[in-house]
C-alpha cells in the first residue's frame, strides 16, 4: 500500500523523462538537420573532388558530438511535476537559455497520447497537453513510459482538486467501459470515397515541387543538366485530348489508391473507449495516437458526408471541443467511416438526445445572384479589362469556365441551409462533400444579426454564430425570422450564463 501510494505521489516531484529520451532527442535533432542540409549532403556527393574528404568527416564528427551533447542537455534540464497548492502542471526545459511553463490544471482542454514510428522502437510513448488558446497550446513530453504517461494523462484530467490527487485511481481504464471499433471494411470505404480531389491536386503539387527542388539542387551542384519547363508543357501539349484525359484519370486513381493506403495506415484499429465522461479513441499503425474527447465541453459536431458516403452508409464525424479552431486539424477529434446507427449512439451519448430540427431557414435567391457577380461577372469583365482578345481567342475556356462555376453555385445554394430546434442550431454546406455543424445554443458565445441598406426592401439579412472556434455566418435569409432566432438565442444564453453562476 505504501508503494503504491508513493507511485501515485510521484508526478508531485520534480522528474525527468524515460532515460531512452537521450536517444530519442539525439534522432530528433539528426534528423532534423539531414532534412535541413540534404542540397549540401547532394552537392558534397557530387563535388567531393573539390573538398577535402578529411574536412567532410571532421565537419560530420562535429556535427554528431554537438547533438549528443545537446540530446544530453536537454534530458537533464527536462523536468516537470505537479505543484498541488498552486492546481498547476509546471515544466522546466532549455540547453542554455532554461524556461519554465505553468499550465493552470482548469485550462488543460486535452490530454494525448501517442506513439510514433521511431517512439515504438524504444516503447516509449509522446504526451500532449492542450489549452484553449495562449502560448500554453501543445505542450509536449516526448519520452514516458506507458504507464507514467496513462497515470499523468489521468492525474491531468481529472475534475477533482489536485490537492486531493492522492486519491486518484490510475488504474487502467474501468472494464465497464463501451468499446467501439471502426472496421477496416469502414475505413476502406471512407478511403474510396473521401479526399481524393485533393490527393490528385497534391499528386500535381508534389510532382512540380520535385521538379524545383531537383533543378534548385542542380544549379547548386553546376551540373548542366536541367528540367526544361516549356519544353516539356509543349511535349504534353501535343497529346491528343483522349491521351491527356487518361493521364488525368491515371493520376486520379493513383490518388484514390493512395489515399486508401494512407486511411489504412492512419486510422488503423480505430478504437472508441466509452465512459461515463468522456470518450477516449485510439488509432494509427506506425505512429499511435490517442486522444480524449470530453462529452460536456463538446461544443460543435459536424459530419461530413457525400452522397456515395451515404449510399454506403459511412460518414466522417469530429469533435470540436470549448476553446479549439475548427480550421486546424490537430485541434479536432475526428472519426472516419462511420456508420449512422454508431453515430447516433456517440451524439446520444454526449447531449442525451438525438437532435431533431423541424424548422428551417433558406437563403433567397438574390444570395444565388450575387455570387454570380462575384464569381462570374467580376471575373470576365477583369479579364476584358486586362486583355480582350483572350476572351475572343479562348472563348470556349470562359463557356466551360460559365458552366463548371454556375453549377458549382446552383448546388452550393441548393445545399445551403439553416436548421435549428429549442436546443439545437445544424448549419448545412457544401456542393460534393456536404458538411453538417450542429450546434448547442446554450455553449455559443454570442450571435449577431445584421442588414445592408439594400437589403431593407427585400426584407433580407444575415445571421452569425460567434463560437470559441470562430464565427459562422448564414446570409441572404428572411430577417423578420432571423431576427426572432437571434432574440430565442440570445434568451437561452443569458439563461444558461445565470444558471452557471
Amino acid at each position: 500500500m505504501e508503494k503504491m501510494e508513493q507511485e501515485r505521489n510521484s508526478f508531485f516531484e520534480p522528474q525527468r523523462q524515460s532515460r531512452t529520451g537521450i536517444a530519442l532527442l539525439f534522432l530528433y535533432s539528426l534528423g532534423q538537420t539531414v532534412r535541413n542540409s540534404w542540397a549540401l549532403l547532394f552537392i558534397f556527393i557530387f563535388k567531393r573532388k573539390d573538398i577535402s574528404t578529411t574536412i567532410i568527416l571532421l565537419i560530420v564528427l562535429a556535427v554528431f558530438l554537438l547533438l549528443i551533447v545537446s540530446a544530453i542537455l536537454k534530458y537533464y534540464n527536462f523536468k516537470y511535476y505537479i505543484d498541488p497548492e498552486n492546481e498547476e502542471f509546471i515544466i522546466h526545459q532549455g540547453i542554455i537559455n532554461k524556461s519554465t511553463i505553468k499550465i493552470k490544471k482548469d485550462n488543460i482542454q486535452e490530454v494525448n497520447i501517442s506513439q510514433p514510428f521511431i517512439h515504438h522502437i524504444f516503447n516509449i510513448y509522446k504526451l500532449e497537453i492542450d489549452t484553449p488558446g495562449g502560448t500554453e497550446k501543445e505542450i509536449s513530453i516526448s519520452a514516458l513510459s506507458h504507464k507514467n504517461a496513462v497515470d499523468l494523462k489521468k492525474y491531468l484530467l481529472a475534475e477533482n482538486n489536485v490537492k486531493s490527487e492522492k486519491k486518484v485511481d490510475v488504474q487502467e481504464e474501468n472494464t465497464d467501459d463501451k468499446v467501439l471499433a471502426i472496421s477496416t471494411q469502414s475505413l476502406i470505404k471512407y478511403g474510396f470515397t473521401a479526399n481524393y480531389v485533393q490527393s490528385f491536386f497534391a499528386l500535381i503539387s508534389l510532382g512540380i515541387y520535385g521538379i524545383y527542388q531537383i533543378n534548385d539542387v542542380l544549379d547548386k551542384a553546376e551540373l548542366e543538366t536541367r528540367v526544361d519547363y516549356e519544353k516539356l508543357s509543349s511535349r504534353f501539349m501535343t497529346f491528343s485530348i483522349p491521351v491527356i484525359g487518361g493521364l488525368i484519370f491515371l493520376v486520379i486513381v493513383l490518388g484514390v489508391i493512395i489515399n486508401v493506403i494512407r486511411t489504412l495506415i492512419r486510422y488503423h484499429h480505430f478504437k472508441i473507449i466509452e465512459s461515463d465522461r468522456r470518450f477516449s479513441m485510439e488509432y494509427g499503425l506506425f505512429n499511435t495516437k490517442n486522444s480524449i474527447v470530453t462529452k460536456n465541453k463538446v461544443q460543435i459536431v459536424t459530419e461530413t458526408q457525400n452522397w456515395i458516403q451515404k449510399k454506403l452508409n459511412v460518414s466522417f464525424i469530429k469533435f470540436l471541443q470549448i476553446g479549439k479552431k475548427d480550421d486546424d486539424e490537430k485541434n479536432t477529434a475526428a472519426i472516419p467511416g462511420i456508420h449512422k446507427k454508431e453515430k447516433e449512439k456517440l451524439i446520444f451519448s454526449i447531449w442525451q438526445e438525438e437532435p431533431d430540427f423541424k424548422n428551417v431557414l433558406q437563403p433567397n435567391y438574390r444570395l444565388l445572384i450575387l455570387n454570380n457577380i462575384k464569381w462570374i461577372v467580376f471575373p470576365l469583365i477583369l479579364v476584358c479589362i486586362i486583355d480582350r482578345n483572350l476572351l475572343l481567342d479562348y472563348g470556349w475556356l470562359a463557356v466551360l469556365y460559365f458552366i463548371i462555376v454556375e453549377l458549382f453555385l446552383i448546388i452550393s445554394f441548393l445545399h445551403l441551409k439553416l436548421y435549428y430546434s429549442e436546443r439545437f442550431i445544424r448549419l448545412q454546406s457544401g456542393i460534393w462533400d456536404i458538411d453538417y455543424r450542429t450546434f448547442e445554443i446554450e455553449k455559443l458565445q454570442t450571435v449577431k444579426i445584421s442588414q445592408y441598406f439594400w437589403q431593407r426592401k427585400a426584407n433580407l439579412g444575415t445571421i452569425t454564430l460567434y463560437t470559441s472556434a470562430g464565427k459562422f455566418g448564414f446570409s441572404g435569409v428572411d430577417f423578420s425570422k432571423a431576427k426572432k432566432l437571434f432574440n430565442y438565442i440570445i434568451y437561452k444564453i443569458e439563461i444558461s450564463k445565470n444558471y452557471s453562476k
